[in-house]
């Protein structure tokens, strides 16, 4: 399966991978652009530190919860970027997506004082 069939999801279940090569999944939100599948996290989450050192990425479409609901498709991270331009333009993609729950995360995350170090992760088909 490649990542367009995937179609445009709520969720995504991400599956990155240990260095033993046991598999983790998290349920994130995710958006498209040019081929590729944009995700939003924390730069110093361990999804992010695993990528980093495998980017072999599994993808399917999942609930928030993370159930996963179809065949999973095979990806890789081609890149993580910290770069102000690219965190702009991807707040801007999630907010159409997401309008309300990018408010309220947000907002919880500014009064948390968590609002700085996110970074862009690409992934592309392999």
């Amino acid at each position: 399966m490649k990542l367009q069939e995937l179609g445009n999801p709520k969720y995504i279940a991400l599956e990155t991978f240990r260095r033993d090569g046991r598999a983790v999944k998290t349920p994130v939100w995710t958006v498209e652009q040019d081929g590729k599948l944009l995700v939003w996290t924390q730069g110093d989450s361990w999804k992010v530190r695993r990528a980093r050192n495998n980017p072999r990425v599994r993808i399917a479409r999942c609930d928030m919860r993370g159930n996963v609901e179809g065949p999973w498709a095979e990806g890789r991270v081609t890149s993580i970027s910290g770069d102000e331009e690219a965190k702009r333009a991807m707040s801007r993609l999630l907010r159409r997506k997401y309008p309300l729950m990018v408010a309220l995360v947000s907002l919880v995350a500014m009064l948390r004082g968590e609002n700085k170090g996110q970074v862009v992760m690409e992934i592309e088909d392999v």
